[in-house]
């Protein structure tokens, strides 16, 4: 404890305001990237960027998934943006997943492709 006052009282003032300037920034990034997706993918399982694409992201039954699993599909993101590490994690991957996507057990897939499977298994029910 002594330490850590030590080390406060040692740094100049200008650079913990530096530090903490930059922790805030970084956290109050990660809660907006965070929401932005998980808002933006919870009706339909499409970003406005995946909706370009038409592409969407589905559960293993080919629902949208749940907030709960958007979230553990977008908090890897944060570390995903050195794109080496998302590419191994994709390479590795039987379904080419990301590493958020194999966590939240999620699939990207042609917007049209799940429209389809949605109506066969309204059909068969």
């Amino acid at each position: 404890m002594l330490s850590a006052v030590l080390f406060v009282l040692i740094i100049p003032a200008a650079i913990i305001s530096d530090i903490l300037i930059i922790v805030v920034f970084v956290l109050w990034f990660t809660v907006i990237h965070v929401a932005y997706f998980v808002v933006t993918q919870r009706s339909g399982g499409q970003s406005p960027g995946k909706r370009l694409a038409h592409i969407r992201v589905v559960d293993a039954l080919g629902r949208t998934p749940d907030p709960a699993a958007l979230v553990r599909r977008t908090v890897p993101l944060i570390i995903e943006y050195l794109y080496v590490i998302a590419f191994v994690g994709m390479m590795t991957s039987r379904y080419r997943q990301r590493l958020g996507d194999r966590w939240a057990h999620t699939y990207v897939i042609q917007a049209t492709a799940g429209l389809r499977a949605g109506r066969e298994q309204s059909a068969a029910s």
